[in-house]
């Protein structure tokens, strides 16, 4: 169904065929009864049926009417499909705002329920669809080739397998079922790439990436008893209290969860429309959605690449660690394919200039509403792709100014301003807060350099944070208190020597065959940071190369050349790295930097068949050790520390696991504890806590549980890492203690208020 870049027209021509200008109305009766159908399924969504049939509906249906509405050509749509999600996404999002803000002025106390919800859907579509009557026919999208693509639905089969198996090592089983699902990932993606030629159909190829991609975030996202992951904690809060009270508020003044629509808004109309439950609506339909992104970067990359290095493009940013951890950052998974859906229309040359910067507007409002940090980087990155064109264009042909790429960057600046400052006040997070803590802290170049190591193998391992003894941490947070907590009144016998913390590591299983595990470890350091370095070649070959190279070619490499000038930024910088998570970033940057990685080896192949089949096997052989690593297949299987994907033990186990007995006690805990009382629990511990209760370090939690921080009228809670595997995490800038969990102390000077076995609280 998708078209190939060589049939595309000069871009905004002029000329029209008549009948591409006539108006088509056949598919309004199909558009219509479609809306019809999704009101005739609400009414029965109490049954699973219903709701399997819902959701897609509700994220197709309203984007192909606004896309009508905006006279996209169907080429357009059909040759880039995530556009179509992406404008469902807009529409949902602006008539669930409307409704939320319409309603309490009519006397709607809580306007975030179904019928509210549904009328609101139901006018802003009818609305649409009758300004869409006169729409040209060159409007429809050519639909006749998908009755024959039911027999490429088999690769859905894979995160299927990926869901039983996270379910079943939820249930105490074991890892069998997770294992062929992941195995099955890296064997598609590799078989994909050597294979393409059989494999020639683009619909094939989507979803073969889209199943990969929706396995691994599965295999993650539907482990724990809730919601699996560090900041998608207390995000399911924020959603739990707009379903509970049906209504979300603008004010949200420092709080930039609270202020973003796709853990609020969006959720909650899905969630009240489909009748799937809140939990799964980021559990299992948020990872559906963002597992569009490499295909996004696939039908980007089709735009200049040939279809195996636009394959490999977007499987290369599939086999990327922080690809799987975006499942436990629900408000980014729906920013990221927003994002690259915008990148894919300000270079579209299917589309004529109105309805375009009309899709770049209504595309970048919704990824500001979305997510800051992924605004910020849109903002960075398309702010320096601007004077990088203008300085371009006066010695290559490229325009001075693209006016889809002003558009946005002035559309995401003024809305990031307007929706963090006077609608949400949640500015708190946002750039003002940046520059106050780079003028405070200074750029802290390669902040965690261990004293005597070399440069590069600081740079290597970027800033992340560094492990300390748990007395140093605590002679350190000690120190702190006493400077900035003076109303904290430790005990007096909590200098005892034998309350002093004792580090404490967690448990990983042996390594087998050693040589082999460390190779593949090596290989996967020197494919990331070739990979990064020939990434930042492309982009400026793409820009500066004097050989015929389309202006296309030169935008993407502009914008690239961009995303490599931030990251870099984010790389050395720890104040940089913290403030806009330099691994989630770099998610976002690989939208275009693994298109200038596969330009370049797609360039270099096309010397001769021989370099061809080198080349080709390299990347096949590349992109398999990264996708066996990164879902950490390899350590499963040779030993090592494995992820909660793959285990019921170890680091991340301990870290984001949450079961049904904490949730428990953090809720009862949140139900007895008084106003202006101090709470503790520890840096892990506190996940419970801000999905149950919303208790985060921004409300006032106290993350240091040690003898000498807690106070002598504290509230402690204890995690079932604390209680039943004695361990306790601390983070005191960027510095990771893991230290014995002080129960000798708690019991000694605190009662037990609540226990469940596997976890308790504490209190005078």
């Amino acid at each position: 169904m998708t078209l190939k870049p060589l049939e595309r027209p000069p871009r905004n021509a002029k000329a029209v065929p008549r009948h591409a200008a006539a108006p088509a109305r056949r598919p309004l009766a199909g558009y219509a009864a479609a809306l019809a159908l999704i009101a005739v399924l609400i009414l029965v969504r109490k049954y699973w049926a219903a709701q399997v049939l819902l959701v897609p509906l509700l994220l197709i249906v309203p984007g192909l009417i606004l896309l009508r509405t905006l006279r996209i050509p169907g080429r357009a749509v059909s040759s880039f499909p995530v556009y179509v999600p992406c404008a469902s996404i807009v529409v949902l999002l602006a008539s669930g705002i409307a409704v939320n803000l319409i309603g309490p002025l009519v006397g709607i106390a809580a306007p975030l329920r179904v019928a509210p919800l549904l009328t609101g859907l139901e006018i802003t579509c009818a609305a649409l669809l009758a300004a869409s009557v006169n729409a040209p026919s060159d409007t429809t999208i050519p639909w006749h080739s998908l009755s024959r693509s039911a027999r490429h639905a088999w690769p859905l089969i894979v995160p299927l397998v990926a869901a039983a198996g996270a379910l079943r090592l939820n249930s105490g089983h074991s890892d069998g079922v997770a294992l062929i699902a992941l195995s099955a990932c890296v064997v598609l993606i590799g078989a994909t790439v050597i294979f393409w030629r059989r494999l020639d159909k683009t619909l094939l190829l989507e979803i073969i990436l889209y199943s990969v991609g929706l396995a691994i975030l599965w295999s993650f996202a539907l482990r724990s008893d809730l919601v699996n992951g560090f900041d998608i904690a207390t995000e399911y809060y924020d959603l739990h209290q707009a379903v509970l009270t049906g209504i979300w508020h603008t004010a949200h003044p420092g709080d930039a969860y609270g202020a973003m629509l796709s853990i609020t808004v969006l959720p909650a109309e899905l969630h009240a429309l489909s009748g799937i439950p809140s939990l799964l609506i980021f559990k299992v339909v948020y990872p559906a959605i963002y597992a569009l992104f490499p295909v996004a970067i696939f039908g980007l990359a089709r735009r200049i690449l040939s279809t195996p290095w636009a394959f490999a493009a977007a499987a290369f940013a599939i086999g990327q660690y922080a690809f799987a951890e975006i499942a436990g950052f629900a408000r980014q998974e729906i920013a990221l394919v927003l994002f690259v859906a915008v990148i894919a229309a300000i270079l579209d040359t299917w589309i004529r200039r109105f309805p375009q910067w009309c899709l770049v507007v209504l595309l970048g409002l919704a990824m500001v509403v979305s997510h800051y940090s992924t605004t910020y980087v849109a903002i960075t990155v398309v702010g320096l792709a601007l004077p990088l064109q203008w300085v371009t264009s006066w010695f290559r042909e490229i325009p001075r100014v693209t006016g889809a790429v002003a558009i946005l960057f002035a559309t995401v600046l003024v809305g990031a301003a307007v929706w963090y400052g006077p609608v949400t006040n949640s500015a708190a997070s946002s750039l003002q807060h940046v520059v106050e803590i780079v003028a405070a802290q200074g750029p802290q170049v390669l902040p965690n350099r261990v004293p005597g190591e070399s440069f590069l193998a600081s740079f290597l391992y970027g800033n992340t944070k560094t492990p300390i003894q748990a007395a140093r941490y605590a002679n350190l947070i000690h120190t702190f208190y006493l400077q900035n907590k003076p109303y904290v009144t430790p005990f007096p016998k909590a200098i005892l020597p034998q309350y002093a913390l004792r580090s404490s590591s967690v448990p990983v299983p042996p390594v087998r065959l050693h040589l082999v595990s460390s190779a593949l470890g090596a290989g996967q350091i020197v494919v990331v940071e070739l990979a990064n370095l020939v990434c930042a070649v492309g982009a400026l070959l793409m820009v500066l190369r004097r050989k015929a190279t389309s202006v296309l070619v030169r935008g993407l490499g502009l914008l690239a050349l961009a995303a490599v000038l931030l990251l870099a930024m984010l790389r050395f910088s720890g104040t940089l790295a913290v403030e806009y998570g330099q691994e989630r970033a770099q998610i976002q940057g690989l939208a275009l930097l693994s298109i200038s990685l596969c330009w370049i080896l797609q360039s270099l192949a096309n010397r001769g068949k021989r370099w061809h089949a080198l080349i080709l096997g390299a990347a096949t052989a590349c992109l398999a050790v990264l996708v066996f690593t990164t879902s950490y297949l390899s350590n499963a299987l040779l030993g090592g520390n494995t992820s909660d994907n793959l285990a019921s033990d170890g680091p991340a186990f301990e870290y984001y696991y949450m079961t049904a007995p904490e949730l428990a006690s953090a809720q009862w805990l949140g139900r007895s504890v008084g106003r202006r009382q101090l709470i503790y629990a520890d840096e892990y511990g506190e996940l419970p806590l801000a999905a149950m209760t919303g208790m985060t370090p921004a409300s006032g939690l106290l993350t240091d549980v040690t003898p000498r921080t807690l106070s002598q009228l504290a509230w402690v809670y204890a995690s079932r890492t604390n209680i039943v595997d004695g361990r306790a995490f601390a983070l005191y800038q960027r510095n990771l203690a893991t230290y014995v969990f002080p129960s000798g102390f708690l019991r000694a000077y605190y009662n037990v208020v609540y226990t469940d076995g596997s976890s308790e609280v504490f209190h005078r």
